[in-house]
């Protein structure tokens, strides 16, 4: 039985330019030749809770796995069933005919407010990102090629977002909280969105971690 629902609300700021693909039908000449996901009304963009889920859990299942040959692969595996019930999908376990549920609800992070003032201040109304241009070297001629433009949202933007997290009863609670926290810290020295490797999606957490009772039942 669900026995309470607890809120998370965070905030970080981008140390480096985020860029999260978006589809886009139309090319603008001059414009970017891969751009960033935006809210189609108000052009603003943001961060899915899809990407920040799947990035959460892969944090967690590299601080924790075990690496388990099948075939001729190696499958890495989260160990800990109460940290994976956060984020495993609705499935029946065969073992004493239960339905699992996904424990945790990740929120799309949106630009804050003031964010989307500032960034409209010195980029021109209704803007919000920039474009990034970047060439691909060729090791032995030592010579630029492939030129292309990349949307991305500039260091210094703000975003907030929420977790949602689902009590049932005989859940730890407490562990539930703590990987959750964990792994958004963990976002820290890692990165959100694409090309992190190349320096972008670097974020800092703006401050302390605390979730909020929103449901008791």
């Amino acid at each position: 039985m669900l026995k309470k629902v607890l809120k998370l609300n965070y905030q970080f700021v981008l140390k480096s330019g985020l860029h999260i693909g978006g589809g886009s039908d139309v090319f603008d000449i001059g414009g970017a030749d891969s751009t960033v996901i935006k809210n189609p009304i108000n052009q603003q963009p943001f961060i899915p809770g899809s990407s920040l889920k799947g990035k959460i859990r892969a944090l967690l299942t590299y601080r924790d796995y075990t690496p388990t040959a099948q075939g001729d692969n190696l499958k890495t595996t989260m160990n800990d069933p109460d940290v994976l019930s956060i984020f495993a999908p609705v499935e029946e376990d065969a073992q004493d005919n239960r339905i699992l549920i996904t424990r945790g609800i990740f929120r799309d992070a949106v630009l804050t407010e003031e964010s989307a003032e500032e960034l409209q201040k010195y980029l021109g109304t209704g803007v919000f990102t920039e474009v990034k241009a970047e060439n691909s070297i060729d090791p032995l001629k030592g010579k630029a090629a492939n030129p292309r433009f990349i949307e991305r949202v500039p260091a210094g933007a703000k975003f907030e977002g929420q977790i949602l997290l689902q009590i049932f009863d005989g859940d730890p609670e407490e562990k539930m909280k703590a990987a959750i926290i964990d792994g958004l810290k963990m976002l820290e020295n890692s990165y959100v969105g694409g090309s992190g490797t190349r320096g972008y999606g670097r974020i800092e957490l703006l401050h302390d971690l605390e979730f909020q009772d929103v449901k008791t039942l």
